[in-house]
């Protein structure tokens, strides 16, 4: 057996309309396949609905612990002629991505596997970073308060080196690395980065075999929350193998919620999503570590606000700071340049030298949330050689 990393992933269950269309989604790519590799598997086909009373799913009971909630659902895909022999690529799940940033009002929350997205780049074609760009320049022309939260895996998922060193170099391209990055337009534009928007990673520890260890939380989830309003989830990774739709292909759902309540934004009052208010709220208790105990009595209603937003913020550092002390961990800012690796990595670890304080100070940590490391080996190139498969691909 090979031990798998810990695993972080969101997903829906929906009824309904947006069901039948996902399930029709699913019968034409199963079917287009069907027919391009001569299987003996049998067609698939679609079951026709008179009226949306056929619909309606009664033992809801059987698989969901509360009742459900009300939304408007629709399907976006990311597909084209090669994936479903359609005659025309389809980028719906992009387009999607970039209408609700561009139309968020207070905040965005992402939980992506991947963050790929480079402007103004002869490779990388996807443009969700330049609309986070002008989504953020407006906010600080207009003087808004806005905030956008975005956790990744702290490394690419794959044990193949040169896929984890073009992966890591492409994300940190996308956010610090590079006059083109996210960061470094917003600098050049004279906005502080982390006044508006924040990246962060997830870890943990335990006792194994008697020893204190560590291992980062690999995020899977593809998913976004816009204003506790509305919500895009499914298969789509932020980079351009999901989103241009001419390779691989995706099913997304983008839901607005019906049922709505009262919330405090920034001290003032806003309409929010029932569902959505308390999907995001139950996620921001799991990362802070306020779901079961909340001592300091943490309010994770409000994303917007100065008090909040610093607060996860300096949790995420706070906890960063303690595992780099106990375990050496990495990735890590402390190593910007590969020279500096192994003296970063040969300081004795508290872990080894004093294991009681280490537990001790472990046990000041909050939650799963550390910094996501935006300045690791940001003076050094190491994409894979061009001569390499994924050095092409990229």
């Amino acid at each position: 057996m090979v031990p798998r990393t810990p695993w972080h992933d969101e997903a829906l269950v929906v009824f309904g309309e947006v069901a039948r269309d996902a399930a029709r989604h699913f019968i034409q790519w199963w079917n287009i396949h069907k027919v391009f590799s001569f299987s003996n598997r049998l067609f698939i086909l679609p079951k026709t609905y008179d009226d949306k009373e056929e619909l309606t799913v009664h033992n809801w009971k059987e698989f969901l612990e509360d009742h459900p909630c009300q939304i408007n659902g629709q399907c976006v895909r990311s597909i084209g002629p090669w994936s479903a022999s359609t005659k025309t690529t389809e980028t719906s799940i992009l387009n999607a991505y970039i209408q609700m940033i561009d139309g968020a009002e207070h905040f965005i929350f992402i939980e992506n596997e991947f963050f790929v997205t480079v402007a103004n780049d002869s490779f990388i074609q996807n443009p969700v970073s330049e609309t986070l760009y002008q989504r953020i320049v407006r906010a600080h022309r207009l003087g808004e308060k806005f905030r956008i939260y975005i956790v990744l895996p702290l490394l690419p998922g794959s044990d193949n080196v040169n896929i984890v060193q073009a992966s890591l170099y492409f994300i940190m391209r996308s956010i610090a690395k590079g006059d083109n990055s996210l960061f470094k337009r917003l600098e050049i534009a004279g906005i502080q980065p982390n006044d508006y928007i924040s990246f962060f990673g997830l870890r943990q520890y335990d006792i194994l075999m008697g020893r204190l260890v560590t291992e980062t939380i690999f995020v899977h989830s593809k998913l976004m929350i816009v204003d506790d309003q509305m919500a895009i989830c499914g298969s789509a990774n932020i980079n351009d193998r999901s989103l241009l739709g001419e390779r691989d292909s995706e099913l997304c759902v983008v839901i607005n919620d019906i049922e709505e309540e009262q919330c405090l934004f920034n001290g003032r009052s806003v309409r929010v999503g029932k569902f959505f208010s308390s999907w995001r709220r139950r996620l921001f208790s799991m990362i802070l570590g306020t779901m079961r105990h909340n001592e300091n009595d943490i309010d994770v209603s409000d994303p917007v606000s100065d008090q909040f937003y610093n607060y996860f913020r300096e949790v995420a550092h706070k906890n960063t700071l303690i595992y780099e002390e106990i375990f050496g961990v990495l990735p890590t800012n402390c190593v910007r340049r590969f020279d500096q690796m192994y003296n970063y990595t040969d300081k004795p670890k508290l872990k080894d030298t004093d294991p009681n304080q280490a537990h001790e100070k472990l046990k000041n940590t909050q939650g799963l949330v550390v910094d996501y490391p935006v300045y690791f080996l940001d003076e050094e190139s190491y994409l894979p050689s061009l001569r390499t498969r994924e050095g092409i691909s990229y």
